[in-house]
């Protein structure tokens, strides 16, 4: 009572001291997050990090933060009068916007905490207060959890199953949080009603080691007297035979009641449980993952209702699950959009159209079925295929006027249907594709004079959403749905970082492929699942790369802390696998040298694709992993030197450079100045991993030029040589010209070409024979558009975008371009035009960051800012020429550049 009191006066007089303190003019704060995340709730970090966002409705440049003040309270009356009763940060004088660290007193399981945010401008005057963000603690503990596993007692494992539990509460309780983890999907209902909007939950992890639970608030959903808990769930990947575990489900419900007593009521055999109205059929597995039996005759509607008889109803079975229990701490699957059919033939059999691949559900509805009727939903992502990797659905009906088919605990990718058993001719309206997600922000976006350009950037991300549906990017929806790592990492680059607000997304995914690690060093090439798929050193050195890329676009040294024991000893494994100083073929498990793959399906000889494949018996492929290897080693000595360690630093750069020196003593052709045939791939590699001497580089670079714009003059590129080819010409070469005009083509192989032949997803491989026609294995494209046309990128001397770069690329016939992005300190604009003679660049840097940007001239003469010189420009300073560039240091706001165009 008498720190409450303490801290009510000590807000009083903060409060009374902003009268004194003028309020910043037009200094506003929102976008408050929590570890990434918007009000989360049940997190398990024990010291969670808080970011907001500034603006300046004023448009002040150089508007920036001199401080600010934190307050965290128990409850939002607590904060509304000024009271930080958990913390109470004071006026920090820092700029520090973006991971600032709780740090108040230790924060305890189920504690429930509001915060907000109150900034000080660069004339050092405070902001109104933010708006009011909110966060929870999940359970921190292992003993929080106080009942078992359960587990349906005969039921098998394909079945979808109700459990239920009646409580009964004296009073309607003041705070209700219920904990539910389920290995496979579960859906909850509290008194018959469905509470929240997720789907699939959890998001998948290794499931033999780590489970994720979800926390849902449902303080407003319970009531005084009788209440049941319900909780449909469903196998989902526990039927995958590599995790070799079960459907089980556990949940602990923690009350606090009005009158200040608990309640906790946890999961155990007094659970009632009976298998639902729906099953999975088909498999999980690859080639076939299978479709849903929904029978709509064993529907009970009542079945989560408050006063159903459940007598008749099994007790739960105790199940034994051995593995960790994590919060879900990424952003759910969601239904994220829809998508309307476009044609429908046939009678009897009916052919749909829905225009588009997709990842989701498939929605139907029927009118006028008899009792038992049985209709076949079949997808597929070929026009000439009904069924695609068993993808069907069965719906066996209830008969009447009118009732639907929805999928609920599977999800199917394609866009073709095959509906087989209705009675009547569906209308185009009865017929509907969910498009199912994880629900990230998209905060990327781009436009230009070309619109087989803009076709490319957006069927891009399209393809990327359709294979980032649970919590992790897979490779195909339908086919085989796995993490391909080689994939993981260049989507993370070129899509998911630039285009979405995905750090909860990113920090899943590198803890996801620190848990398929084995003990001798070596790194699964899926995850989060683990299998005995193909793959090689780029698959498994995703961790390091991904969470290297994530440092870069957020500044957060925690990632890069956390992942720093995997890729050590991933680093130790390729270090065993050496003779005579080159990594050699680690695979034991394959013929063909499985584990140990160059790069994959590039178009290269496309008549046979398995010239497309660099197995791991050719040198092909020894070319690539060692240019991995080297590449791995030289990420983290920066990683090591990041984080002050540089006695790893020493070690594993001396290792980089006897690599470096064996690989080009061994692979390099001093007569043609090439390496082994002088592919695209072959040439970029070692000058992108730093292994061509410099002596030679201009040679070897001239080589690569021909190869690219002659010999064979499109993108020479697999899955895994993607990211390699991709940066070294967008990021160490800078050569937006050459990607320009290769991807103004529509001829094979390439995307225009793609698009022209009526592709809405990127297909597996680059010529017409293909299996899937929704992969990730050519996606990663977007990245020049944002990072080459727009030329937004992060500076190397400052990662995390408090400082960034634009640097604009005007190349071939386009007459304008606009990129747009996100830091965590705002948005960014960079747009540029040709017109009358003139160049015009009109950028915008956030609150609390600044840029150098590269404005497109000769010399600084001809460049104007807002209609003024240069000198006279507020907030611009100028650098250097360099190039066709004028250089200067920018300050935050909005600027309108201009230049004579020099063309």
């Amino acid at each position: 009572m008498a720190r409450r009191k303490y801290l009510y006066i000590k807000a009083v007089i903060l409060s009374s001291l902003l009268w004194v303190f003028p309020v910043s003019a037009g200094v506003m704060v929102s976008g408050l997050q929590c570890e990434y995340l918007s009000d989360p709730l049940g997190i398990d970090t024990a010291t969670p990090r808080f970011t907001w966002k500034i603006s300046d409705t004023a448009n002040n440049r150089g508007q920036k933060q001199t401080g600010y003040q934190v307050l965290v309270a128990s409850s939002p009356v607590l904060l509304d009068e000024g009271t930080g009763d958990i913390w109470d940060s004071g006026h920090v004088r820092s700029s520090q916007s973006v991971l600032v660290p709780f740090a108040g007193n230790k924060l305890n399981s189920g504690e429930d905490c509001y915060w907000k945010v109150m900034v000080f401008d660069k004339n050092k005057k405070p902001s109104p207060w933010s708006p009011t963000a909110r966060f929870s603690m999940g359970l921190l503990d292992p003993n929080d959890w106080t009942g078992p596993w359960i587990k349906h007692p005969t039921a098998p494992k394909e079945e979808h199953i109700w459990f239920r539990k009646t409580i009964s509460l004296k009073e309607k309780p003041a705070l209700s949080f219920l904990y539910v983890a389920s290995v496979g999907y579960h859906e909850l209902y509290v008194n018959g009603q469905r509470v929240d909007t997720r789907v699939l939950a959890p998001a998948l992890t290794r499931l033999d080691k780590r489970v994720l639970y979800v926390t849902y608030d449902i303080t407003g959903a319970l009531r005084a007297g009788n209440n049941c808990i319900a909780i449909w769930t469903a196998p989902g990947w526990s039927r995958y035979d590599f995790f070799q575990t079960e459907p089980a489900l556990r949940v602990q419900l923690n009350a606090k009641l009005i009158n200040g007593d608990t309640v906790s009521v946890p999961s155990d055999t007094s659970w009632r449980c009976e298998v639902s109205s729906s099953e999975d059929i088909g498999g999980c597995q690859y080639r076939d993952h299978g479709g849903e039996l929904i029978n709509a005759q064993k529907y009970d509607p009542d079945w989560n209702a408050v006063g159903y008889d459940d007598e008749g109803w099994a007790h739960a079975a105790t199940a034994s699950i051995g593995a960790l229990l994590s919060a879900q701490m990424v952003e759910p699957s969601r239904i994220i959009g829809t998508i309307p059919a476009q044609s429908i033939s046939g009678t009897g059999l009916y052919k749909v159209d829905l225009g588009t691949n997709f990842s989701g559900w498939i929605s139907v509805k029927m009118r006028d079925q008899s009792a038992r009727d049985v209709v076949t939903i079949q997808v597929s992502d070929n026009p000439g295929t009904a069924q695609a990797f068993g993808q069907k659905s069965i719906y066996i009906c209830k008969g009447g006027p009118s009732e639907t088919f929805q999928n609920r605990f599977n999800y199917t990718g394609g866009r073709y249907l095959t509906i087989i058993g209705l009675r009547n001719k569906p209308e185009l309206s009865d017929i509907v594709g969910h498009v199912i997600g994880t629900d990230l922000t998209r905060v990327g976006h781009f436009t230009c004079s070309s619109e087989l350009f803009n076709k490319i950037y957006e069927t891009d991300l399209r393809t990327y959403r359709a294979n980032t549906v649970e919590g992790y990017t897979e490779d195909c929806p339908h086919r085989e749905r796995l993490g391909y790592g080689e994939e993981q990492f260049a989507t993370a680059w070129g899509c998911g970082i630039a285009n979405y607000d995905a750090g909860a997304f990113y920090t899943k995914i590198v803890r996801d492929w620190c848990d398929v690690q084995k003990s001798n060093g070596w790194i699964n090439q899926t995850a989060p699942q683990v299998n005995r798929h193909y793959g090689g050193p780029m698959w498994s050195s995703a961790p390091l790369n991904i969470s290297w890329e994530f440092y870069k676009n957020y500044g957060d040294t925690q990632i890069l802390t956390e992942s720093y024991a995997t890729d050590r000893a991933w680093l130790d494994f390729l270090a065993s696998n050496t003779v005579d100083g080159l990594l050699q073929p680690y695979n034991t498990d394959y013929n063909k040298g499985g584990n140990f793959l160059g790069d994959w399906a590039e178009p290269y000889q496309m008549g046979d694709r398995l010239k497309g494949k660099e197995f791991g018996n050719t040198r092909e492929a020894l070319l690539f992993n060692n240019c991995v290897y080297a590449l791995n080693l030289s990420t983290f000595v920066k990683i090591a030197k990041t984080l002050g360690r540089s006695h790893d630093a020493a070690i594993y750069g001396k290792r980089l450079e006897d690599l470096k020196s064996k690989v080009q003593a061994s692979f390099f052709n001093p007569v043609e100045n090439t390496y082994l045939d002088s592919r695209q791939i072959h040439l970029a590699f070692p000058m992108f991993a730093g292994i061509t001497s410099d002596n030679v580089k201009p040679e070897v670079y001239a080589n690569f030029e021909k190869e690219i714009q002659e010999t064979r003059p499109y993108l020479d590129m697999g899955s895994s040589g993607l990211p390699v080819l991709l940066k070294f010409l967008i990021e160490d070469t800078e050569r937006n010209d050459i990607l320009a005009a290769l991807l103004s083509k529509t001829t094979e192989p390439g995307y225009g070409y793609f698009l022209s032949r009526g592709e809405t997803t990127w297909p597996e491989y680059w010529d017409d024979n293909c299996p899937s026609r929704i992969h990730t294995c050519y996606t990663g494209i977007a990245a020049w558009f944002i990072k080459g046309l727009g030329g937004i990128r992060e500076d190397p001397a400052c990662y995390g975008y408090q400082s960034f770069i634009i640097r604009p690329a005007l190349v071939g016939d386009l007459t304008f371009a606009e990129a747009e992005t996100a830091s965590l300190y705002g948005t960014i604009i960079s747009r540029w035009e040709k017109k009358n003679g003139m160049i015009h660049l009109n950028v915008t840097i956030p609150v609390n960051s600044t840029a150098t940007v590269y404005v497109p001239a000769t010399t600084i003469k001809n460049v104007t800012e807002s209609g003024m010189t240069i000198h006279r420009a507020k907030g611009v300073t100028f650098v250097k020429m360099q190039g066709h560039y004028a250089v200067f240091r920018v300050q935050s706001g909005t600027y309108q550049f201009a230049s004579k165009d020099y063309n």
